[in-house]
């Protein structure tokens, strides 16, 4: 039932039915055209034109998301227009986009920069010193030494860590994430919180509430607050009347985030279910991989976890309040961030092009989705043309048949120009992380798909050197052996009507 009710919200279904009454639209003006076809059909005309005027306008706009956008209103006049206003734009209300300026403004005051650490990184590789600046002046994100990093290759390494810290949390409990489902897991979580709460523990938790919308009962808030909890659900899907609230629902809080007490940080791409730490089966073994941080680098998840907070909860935030006190003995340099799509700046997909960009042996990457545009496609071949060892990892067994048909209509070009392309055999791999020559590497929440790169609130963590760096890099070779590496004989072999599939997809490559 669960599953029938998830299908029924879906984009793919409200898109298709669009497409439906619009066909039959088309063929009731043509039957009618003598009566009221030439001014229906100059509605329609108008209202596709106007749209494109806009979409042309938006400066801030990707131009390979511009254009697939484009195609899609100009193939479907009316449906496309509708769809692109409701799931497209990245507009807000006036009152929403107050409310974000406002605690913009106040978390700013409260950022520390370091802009020391930038000098001495840089002169040690200046490449990595200009990836970090960009980071530090377009993502408001500091570079942080001082801090402890551990990587989990796994969710079930994760997890006995994860609730270690909880027991131990004295001042403090944040919690940030997409999906929160009822299970082993999240009991078990559940009932630390319940004691934490309880003795006087400040526990505040945030869940999205599409990504929870079928996970979690209605109402689940106050079953929180009833144990002592401080809970807030974002954006939440209701019936309103008023339109301008739809374009909203499209902005999903898509992140990972726990904080105990300001000083240890967890993130990555793990949610809060079962799946995450194979305690349930899903689509085989379910790859996923997490860190923790200690120390100074923490300050800029609480950051990140209180502007969501005032947001859902209109509450001001003491910032200085989760300054970490603890500073520790590091081989690396840290540098947590965040991505809104509020603003004109693509944080995560520019940080994606900077380490793909700059490498100069090799680069690794591991994403469930690859649903690319045509600048980070170009990144990637370009790499791959100029030498550089570039390795891509994708699910064997994906948890949506459709986005893993777009994501290998990507694989022809990519081997064409001498990208290697790995698929996780065991199961469905949900990882998303880049490394490159054991200098750089990117852990966190954000896909490699339109959605997480331009319509997402995300977070993930840059590292610039130590031992973490080489634990991903393991941690990725360990998928190549486990792995089916692509060749271009398969991607040649597909089948007519699997490609025809593909070509109509990647039409609609912004929706998924």
């Amino acid at each position: 039932m669960q599953r029938f009710l998830k299908f029924l919200t879906s984009r793919s279904l409200i898109f298709a039915l669009l497409a439906i009454v619009q066909i039959g639209g088309f063929f009731f003006l043509v039957w009618q055209f003598s009566n009221i076809g030439p001014y229906t059909y100059a509605i329609m005309i108008i209202l596709s034109v106007l749209v494109l005027i806009f979409v042309f306008e938006k400066d801030d706009l990707n131009p390979s998301y511009k254009l697939m956008w484009i195609i899609i209103t100009v193939v479907l006049p009316v449906t496309g227009a509708v769809m692109y206003l409701v799931w497209g734009d990245r507009r807000l209300t006036p009152k929403t986009a107050r409310a974000f300026e406002r605690i913009e403004r106040q978390s700013r005051d409260a950022i520390v920069p370091q802009p020391a650490l930038l000098d001495v990184l840089e002169r040690a590789d200046a490449t990595l010193s200009r990836q970090a600046a960009y980071l530090c002046r377009n993502a408001e994100a500091p570079l942080y030494c001082d801090t402890d990093c551990r990587y989990f290759p796994s969710g079930e390494e994760f997890f006995d860590c994860f609730l270690a810290e909880l027991e131990r949390a004295h001042r403090s409990i944040y919690l940030e994430y997409f999906i929160i489902q009822p299970g082993k897991m999240w009991d078990t979580t559940l009932e630390i919180l319940r004691r934490k709460a309880a003795d006087g523990v400040d526990v505040r938790v945030i869940w999205d509430g599409f990504g929870s919308l079928f996970t979690l009962p209605h109402g689940y808030e106050q079953t929180l607050r009833s144990y002592g909890i401080q809970a807030a659900v974002f954006n939440p899907v209701k019936v309103t009347p008023h339109i301008s609230q739809y374009t909203f629902l499209n902005h999903r809080d898509h992140r990972k985030i726990c904080v105990v007490d300001g000083e240890v940080g967890f993130t990555g791409g793990l949610n809060l279910a079962d799946e995450y730490i194979n305690y349930r089966r899903r689509f085989g073994y379910w790859k996923d991989t997490a860190f923790v941080l200690r120390g100074p680098a923490v300050y800029s998840l609480s950051i990140t976890f209180l502007r969501m907070w005032s947001f859902v909860s209109g509450q001001t935030p003491d910032y200085a309040a989760c300054l970490p006190r603890g500073n520790y003995v590091t081989d690396s340099f840290v540098q947590p961030f965040s991505d809104t799509p509020l603003d004109a700046e693509n944080v995560s997909a520019s940080a994606y092009h900077n380490v793909i960009s700059r490498a100069q042996r090799y680069v690794y990457i591991t994403t469930p989705y690859l649903v690319i545009d045509y600048e980070m496609q170009s990144a990637l071949t370009l790499a791959a043309k100029s030498g550089v060892d570039v390795r891509i990892v994708t699910p064997g067994i994906p948890d949506k048949p459709y986005v893993y048909l777009l994501t290998r209509s990507y694989y022809r070009e990519l081997l064409l120009a001498g990208v290697r392309i790995y698929e996780y055999t065991p199961g469905f791999l949900h990882a998303k992380m880049h490394v490159s020559d054991d200098a750089v590497a990117i852990v966190g929440s954000a896909n490699m798909d339109f959605r997480s790169l331009y319509l997402h609130f995300e977070n993930c963590c840059a590292f610039y050197g130590g031992e973490i760096v080489r634990d991903v890099r393991r941690d990725i070779e360990h998928c190549f052996a486990v792995g089916h590496e692509v060749t271009l004989r398969e991607v040649n072999a597909t089948p007519l009507h699997r490609r025809l599939l593909q070509i109509i997809f990647r039409f609609f490559a912004p929706l998924m």
